[in-house]
């Protein structure tokens, strides 16, 4: 394993380790989204929708989106082409509240869409650069 991998690999535990305190901590319908890995991205579902609708990634690599469901109802995120409606990645879809880290293929630069399955109105932009 290279030095890059592992920093990457602990940089992921810590930060699930932290979210899973936060969620046995309250609720999990509160308090601040987690923050992004580095050279990845995150997103939170809250009472059916996203909590952003613009995502920025890199292009050209593989990266971690950090997903988290804040609610009960079951929700995923599947990054996909826009003009030809050809997923690039479908995210394993969960009931929540809880989080799951996506190790994401590389995806090509440009304006992608990104969904829930569940519910294709939670929907926003990836944009890889």
């Amino acid at each position: 394993m290279t030095a890059l991998a592992r920093v990457r690999l602990v940089a992921v535990l810590l930060l699930g380790a932290g979210i899973l305190v936060g969620c046995t901590a309250g609720s999990g319908a509160g308090g601040p989204p987690p923050s992004a890995p580095p050279g990845g991205a995150v997103v939170t579902a809250a009472e059916l929708r996203f909590d952003r609708t613009q995502l920025d990634v890199p292009a050209g690599r593989p990266f971690t989106l950090l997903f988290e469901n804040r609610e009960g109802p079951p929700h995923n995120v599947r990054i996909y082409d826009d003009v030809v409606d050809q997923p690039l990645f479908v995210g394993e879809v969960f009931s929540g509240p809880g989080a799951r880290s996506y190790e994401v293929p590389a995806i090509p630069a440009g304006a992608h869409r990104f969904r829930c399955d569940v519910h294709p109105e939670m929907s926003g932009t990836v944009t890889a650069r």
